[in-house]
């Protein structure tokens, strides 16, 4: 396509170079390498690719979208006031608005997105062709992706959606990040149906307020981005959202007056059965999921496969045989007669919901492994310090991803909210999972939290190859 014609839809303030040149390719990483291909240039949290233009021209770049003139630059440049505005729009132009020949279904919030948009994906994959994009990968066609965010950069976003039409997808259920949505990773696509699970303090250290933060997640669940919104009115920002929300809305709940509510819900160490109401019809619901916040993400999936055609035996097959989802609260039975849960639980809400629901359960002493991540929001670490020590018997701290960070500091801005006596510090995430092992008795309950499937350790800027379900495996043979 001809760089005049892929422009023509956003507003240029000026050009330098050859308007008839043929682009063959997009990007938005001066490391990509492909042929003559156009790079939309902006300055990002940790870099400015303004600054990389002769990587990317020695990869392949033969023009470059532009927030102000490279000097002694021999391509192409087109100069706007915003790139990462007008990037969404060259990419429709670009891709022939493929997103319009999808149904997209978004699901956002501070926890459960992951558990929520995998449930649907096994659900509506039972009747449409289906794609899945999170925190644990791109999921279709028996292939997976991995990408190190929740949702993918745009250009990559709009040439996995190429690929799907290829691949004659259907339907495409996404995790929406709060910062994709900030970023405008996301726009010009249309969701049929947006999923809001919560919300709570994370993030931070981006939006500085929850306020901003709970601006952004609004500025999603609207009629720009959703034709449809199911709501979390249990959750105090979702009860908000519903009342404002200018786009259709189905509220769930258990506690709150909603639409479609759970009642009658019984749980175990080894799963949970419910009655659900949904659209006024009435039937059992079993899982293998404890916890009440996983009936929030089932509610959540149930209306949406209704809504899309899906019968209600499929639904309650398919739940009941899904055994577990990576990262969150998986279980694994040891040799001590301990069990240990691996969980990506991360923030001071989702760690309490968790240990609420394990301290009710737990038959013997509640044991806890975790830490905080570094150059993240630092307010939560005392917050999830007290938290951790008011449910769990013993704890011990250790690294999670201090990237950057000293992780001695990190633990003790952690330390600053306990009052208790009840914790010890190891840095070595290995060896405080094998001690709180070595610690454990019969009937005892290790939670090891904040990293879930994650198959890395950032230290210092470099990525160790880690996973906390490897190393119980070990301790398991």
């Amino acid at each position: 396509m001809k760089l005049k014609d892929l422009i023509k839809k956003i507003k240029v303030l000026d050009y330098k170079g050859n308007l008839e040149t043929e682009i063959y390719a997009l990007s938005q990483k001066a490391t990509d390498k492909k042929e003559k291909y156009l790079l939309f240039c902006y300055k990002g949290v940790n870099f400015d690719s303004h600054d990389f233009v002769n990587n990317a021209r020695a990869n392949g770049c033969i023009a470059l979208i532009v927030e102000h003139f490279i000097e002694d630059c021999d391509l192409t440049q087109i100069l706007v006031k915003n790139t990462r505005n007008i990037m969404p729009i060259v990419c429709k132009t670009f891709f022939s608005n493929v997103q319009k020949k999808l149904k997209i279904i978004g699901v956002t919030g501070t926890n459960g997105k992951t558990t929520t948009s995998t449930l649907l994906y096994e659900i509506l994959s039972l009747k449409y062709r289906t794609v899945l994009i999170g925190t644990n990968g791109v999921f279709y066609n028996d292939k997976k992706l991995n990408f190190n965010m929740t949702t993918p950069d745009t250009v990559d976003l709009f040439y996995l959606l190429d690929d799907f039409v290829k691949s004659n997808i259907e339907v495409v259920v996404m995790e929406v990040s709060a910062h994709a949505i900030d970023l405008k990773k996301i726009k010009g696509l249309r969701f049929e149906y947006g999923i809001f699970t919560n919300l709570s303090q994370d993030h931070l250290d981006y939006f500085k307020t929850m306020g901003k933060y709970a601006l952004c997640k609004l500025k999603f669940l609207n009629k720009t981005y959703c034709k449809n919104c199911i709501i979390n009115t249990d959750d105090s920002y979702g009860e908000m959202f519903a009342k404002i929300c200018n786009s259709k809305v189905y509220t769930y709940g258990i506690d709150n007056p909603c639409q479609n509510f759970a009642i009658n819900i019984n749980m175990n160490i080894s799963g949970s059965n419910f009655f659900v109401n949904v659209f006024d019809s009435v039937f059992e619901i079993k899982t293998n999921f404890v916890c009440r916040f996983n009936i929030y993400n089932v509610l959540a999936v149930i209306i949406c496969a209704r809504l899309l055609g899906i019968d209600e035996k499929k639904i309650k097959s398919c739940l009941s045989k899904i055994k577990r989802i990576d990262g969150r609260l998986n279980i694994y039975k040891l040799k001590n007669n301990s069990v240990a849960i691996i969980d990506y639980a991360h923030t001071p809400d989702g760690l309490e919901k968790i240990l609420i629901c394990l301290k009710k359960i737990c038959q013997s002493r509640l044991i806890v492994v975790f830490g905080c991540g570094g150059d993240r929001d630092r307010l939560k670490r005392p917050k999830m310090g007290r938290i951790v020590s008011l449910y769990a018997d013993f704890m011990f701290i250790t690294n999670d991803n201090p990237r950057s960070e000293d992780e001695n500091k990190i633990v003790q801005n952690i330390l600053s909210g306990i009052e208790k006596n009840n914790f010890k510090i190891i840095l070595d995430r290995k060896e405080a999972i094998l001690q709180a092992y070595n610690f454990s008795k019969k009937n005892d309950i290790i939670l090891i939290a904040g990293k879930g499937a994650e198959e890395y350790q950032e230290i210092k800027g470099i990525k160790y190859a880690f996973n906390d379900k490897q190393v119980l495996d070990d301790l398991i043979k």
